[in-house]
């Protein structure tokens, strides 16, 4: 009886743990083909993890067309571990629309990331710095850039452009690059998208097909190319929401359309964004349908407010005034109980208020100012990576 007892109780341990093992293989195939590893040419839509980081893409089916990991050397970083760095491909017929490349590392370092030398000032058609602090920084750049299928650049680019070949592509040589370099403390992503011209130009593109017709002052003085470059930079300043969400690993819906046809519900990206953003509320039941009309129809006017803080002073004041007036009334408290005069006692508490305010705004300012110098050297930092069409890193 025990032994025919013991069989059972195997058996049914044995049922249970089958059964376990079938619960988490039916789960692992039910996971998004994003969150598994890439491989050259897997078909991607709507985003994509590299680095244990979402990585947005525009609507389209992309192919992944190299994967790689970078050389890169920064000991002011401490252990960066690897950076991961992928290659995309839009295509098209036989014609590559678009190009991603994207760097992202694996392991987080503790004392930033800094920025890239594409995000100074210099001849873009677009930069825009959304942020920078000691360690965060949000740049976006619009720029021209130069490369083909016989072009150097890391090795992640060297096995897309063997499969280029292989798979018999085209793609020109000039693109309309928008640039995204994001990170925090310990990530970072630093994605850009080439775009071939011929999608905000179409057959007028190829009168355009050498790196100098799309200087600065050529763009300029031709309304054809100033309209290309504004398409591109109008949808970078929208999309860079969305890799800002990766970083976080926040993406939950399709980032959005390719520059040759964004277009938004009104003329802010980000209000389209919120618009979005509220309509999954209401649907999900977590908003009245009373609060979201309300909300919708403010978002629609809302704009961005930035206000800068031009002094230290200003926020000192404030704070020396909050404490002072409990502060006063402890130190006219505290003489009254010595002197026992409320004409002494007000002169006393009254004279520390006057002298202790001014040490007070000075200290403070002091500190704020050498904080402040220690929390942005990080962010003044130059990272560059190895680029396609680029043989080294800065």
């Amino acid at each position: 009886m025990r032994r025919t007892q013991e069989i059972m109780h195997r058996s049914c341990t044995g049922s249970r743990v089958a059964g376990v093992v079938l619960i988490l293989l039916a789960w692992m195939t039910l996971l998004p083909s994003a969150a598994a590893a890439l491989s050259v040419g897997d078909k991607l839509s709507q985003w994509f993890m590299l680095g244990n980081k979402q990585i947005p893409l525009p609507t389209g089916e992309w192919l992944v067309a190299g994967i790689g990991t970078q050389p890169f050397t920064m000991p002011a970083l401490g252990a960066f571990g690897t950076i991961q760095t992928a290659v995309l491909f839009l295509p098209r017929g036989n014609h590559v629309d678009a190009v991603l490349e994207v760097n992202a590392n694996t392991i987080p370092v503790n004392d930033g990331w800094g920025r890239t030398k594409a995000c100074a000032d210099g001849d873009q058609f677009l930069v825009l710095t959304r942020y920078k602090t000691g360690w965060e920084t949000s740049c976006t750049f619009v720029q021209p850039t130069q490369f083909g299928a016989d072009s150097a650049g890391p090795p992640a680019w060297e096995q897309a452009r063997d499969f280029a070949r292989k798979a018999e592509f085209e793609m020109p040589r000039v693109w309309l690059t928008a640039g995204f370099r994001v990170s925090d403390r310990q990530d970072i992503i630093d994605a850009r998208f080439h775009f071939d011209p011929a999608l905000t130009l179409g057959a007028s593109s190829a009168n355009f097909l050498r790196l100098a017709d799309w200087s600065a002052q050529a763009v300029r003085d031709d309304p054809i190319r100033l309209g290309a470059s504004q398409v591109v930079s109008s949808w970078a300043s929208g999309f860079d929401a969305w890799v800002e969400r990766g970083l976080r690993n926040q993406i939950t819906d399709a980032p959005g359309a390719m520059p040759e046809v964004a277009a938004y519900t009104t003329s802010a990206p980000f209000v389209d964004m919120k618009l979005r953003d509220l309509d999954r509320l209401y649907r999900d039941g977590r908003i009245t349908w009373n609060a979201y009309a309300a909300q919708s129809k403010a978002a629609l006017t809302e704009v961005p407010t930035y206000k800068q803080q031009t002094s230290l002073l200003s926020n000192s004041v404030e704070k020396n005034i909050s404490f002072r007036m409990f502060g006063t009334f402890v130190d006219y408290g505290i003489a009254y109980v010595v002197t026992a005069s409320n004409a002494v006692s007000w002169g006393i508490a009254l004279t520390i208020n006057a002298t202790d305010s001014v040490w007070f705004v000075l200290n403070d300012q002091y500190w704020d100012n050498y904080y402040a110098k220690l929390n942005t050297h990080d962010s003044e930092r130059i990272v560059d990576f190895i680029y396609i069409g680029e043989g080294a890193k800065a």
